[in-house]
């Protein structure tokens, strides 16, 4: 019954705003005591405390909306109640607090020209690094909502002390989504503020007005392109999701700020009263090769960057990608310049309502042609082997589908173009493979990617690429497979070992052989038994490994042969196997602890229940 009579005091004062009538002197008294009151009689403790809070921060904002005359004292007290919002952990009271902080300030301490605003800015600026993560969110918002008078003064250490909030904290205790959703919010919404119209504002940047936007073009652009490979992952989900998502539209709006700028100083005239920009100035624009703040670089970049989350797993954020691209192609207000490929991307992304860019079967098709421009092609690749090599079915066979219609659609037209892009995409994926090194997160999907594009013989028929094309696989993979305990990663690197040694006649089928016949020894049975699987049709395909004479004998060794089970007659076995394909036996004997049949012990039931206590714990059991 208080939350609902507050919040209808609130209203009822802001509709008579609207109305233009003016409350009586008493009444005005008794209005600006409601939130002393509230405080007073500790209404924000219990179990309707969250509720109240919401409301005050209404009842504020429809106050300040009517500029309600306040005392000094009332006025500190209604901005305490709000920064006690700002660190509450529920979002929706903090929303509601940087709502009514935004009218507050403007209402009664920019218009009252106050003494002491500057430290406003200073105090949230301090909050970005609290230990509380709550407050970081707060703090973050509201900054984003100081009017510009606030923010002039000081507006560079707040862009890169926002810049920095962005990023993922160093100490993983600190580390929070939320907090850096908010600080990228903040970042964007202060540029707008800074850049914004000040024929009203008596404080002006001056000759830092392009060291302004020179900031926001080398910090704030490469901040949250970095904000775009925000993967963080806890108990939820993929919360780095909604960091790139915020990222993306971030980069949009902060395009438009920079392209307003240099159509202001190439052209001379204002953006006052023009709704879009002409035809003419299109061309003019796009011709100039000296826009000092957006340039093709950064243009491909950011494109780059937003067609990686178009092709990527999420299908929210796959629709989020399309429409920020859709809205940068077709801006209304300000022609975006120096786009690589603009025509291409304009038949990918019509200008049309109601397209389904969260449906994998009509995206993806459609994405996946920006394969064929190497400016994009890194980029995009490295969203859609996330969504080839993911786990979910139907989006796998969907980017799947239209990878290999994209190779498939070029065979039919002309068999050099074929040739081209499978050459083309087979270099990008070595790039990928050295570029996430490492990083199971791309490396995993990555190489189910090329295993099964091995199955469907891509790459297999590049003539002079492919030796050079395994030659780099099996250099990452001899990184990536060394001591990982993924058996999704080593499930893929074994098959990708055994497409490799079936290649004849090539010089690198030796070693990738050499390399699947280590995974005989492995200390997982599972593993053993899959890398057994594959030296079998490695054999059954390309004899010459081991030698005609000697094949019979080695496929019966590998049928015959447990190699789930005794760990020592594994370990004798596959040096039987090393020797028949002429591999140095003497250093694996040492390696292994092999010495003679006659020094054999039987290993204790302790040590192979070691391994498969090992092998439960790396599966999260």
């Amino acid at each position: 019954m208080r939350h609902g009579a507050t919040l209808a005091v609130g209203e009822v004062v802001f509709s008579l705003h609207q109305c233009g009538y003016a409350l009586s002197s008493d009444k005005e008294k008794r209005v600006a005591g409601v939130v002393p009151a509230i405080e007073k009689a500790r209404l924000y403790r219990g179990k309707g405390g969250e509720i109240m809070r919401l409301a005050v921060s209404r009842f504020i904002e429809c106050v300040s909306f009517y500029c309600l005359p306040l005392t000094e004292k009332i006025k500190r007290s209604l901005l305490d109640t709000l920064n006690e919002n700002l660190r509450h952990p529920n979002s929706q009271i903090q929303d509601a607090a940087v709502k009514a902080l935004n009218h507050f300030i403007r209402a009664y301490l920019i218009a009252a020209d106050i003494g002491g605003t500057s430290n406003i800015t200073s105090k949230y600026l301090e909050l970005l690094t609290d230990a509380n993560v709550a407050v970081r969110r707060g703090s973050a918002l509201a900054i984003g909502v100081l009017p510009y008078e606030l923010l002039a003064t000081r507006w560079k250490d707040v862009l890169l002390k926002l810049c920095s909030s962005c990023a993922i904290e160093d100490n993983p205790d600190d580390r929070d989504a939320e907090a850096r959703v908010n600080a990228v919010k903040g970042l964007v919404s202060v540029c707008e503020i800074l850049t914004q119209d000040k024929t009203n504002s008596d404080i002006t940047l001056g000759e830092n007005d392009i060291s302004l936007f020179l900031l926001i073009k080398n910090e704030v652009m490469m901040c949250l392109l970095k904000a775009l490979d925000d993967y963080s992952v806890d108990n939820r989900g993929d919360v780095g999701s909604w960091v790139r998502e915020v990222a993306m539209d971030g980069l949009a709006r902060c395009t438009y700020i920079l392209c307003k700028r240099d159509f202001v100083d190439y052209t001379g005239r204002s953006f006052e009263g023009e709704p879009m920009v002409e035809f003419h100035d299109r061309d003019m624009i796009e011709n100039n090769q000296l826009s000092p703040f957006f340039d093709k670089s950064l243009a491909t970049d950011i494109i780059g960057g937003i067609c990686k989350q178009a092709v990527e797993k999420m299908d929210k954020l796959r629709e989020s990608a399309a429409k920020v691209l859709r809205r940068i192609l077709y801006n209304k207000v300000v022609f975006i310049p120096h786009i690589p490929y603009r025509k291409k991307l304009e038949k990918i992304v019509p200008d049309e309502d109601g397209l389904k860019w969260g449906v994998p079967n009509f995206s993806f098709p459609r994405f996946v042609q920006l394969l064929q421009f190497t400016c994009y092609s890194r980029l995009v690749l490295s969203g859609l082997v996330i969504s080839i090599g993911g786990l979910q079915e139907s989006l796998r066979k969907a980017s799947l589908s239209a990878l290999l219609e994209y190779l498939q659609v070029a065979e039919i037209e002309h068999e050099d173009e074929r040739k081209s892009r499978e050459h083309m995409l087979s270099t990008e994926m070595l790039w990928i493979l050295q570029q996430y090194k490492r990083c199971d997160r791309v490396i995993i999907p990555t190489l189910k990617t090329i295993e099964v594009l091995f199955s469907k013989k891509i790459f297999l028929d590049m003539e002079s690429q492919t030796p050079v094309f395994c030659a780099g696989v099996l250099d990452s993979l001899a990184v990536e497979l060394k001591g990982s305990k993924d058996f999704s990663k080593l499930y893929a690197g074994i098959a990708i070992l055994g497409y490799i040694a079936s290649i004849s006649d090539s010089p690198i089928n030796a070693r990738a052989f050499s390399h699947l016949l280590s995974f005989l020894g492995h200390k997982y049975p599972k593993i053993r038994k899959a890398a057994s699987e594959q030296v079998y049709l490695v054999l059954m395909q390309n004899v010459d490994l081991v030698g005609e004479d000697k094949v019979e004998k080695a496929l019966e060794i590998i049928s015959e042969t447990c190699w789930d089970g005794d760990m020592e007659t594994v370990k004798l076995q596959k040096l039987e196997l090393c020797e028949m394909a002429g591999l140095d036996t003497e250093q694996l004997r040492k390696a292994s602890g092999v010495v003679s049949k006659a020094k054999q012990t039987k290993p204790t039931d302790a040590d192979e229940n070691a391994s498969y206590s090992s092998l439960v714990g790396s599966t999260g059991f």
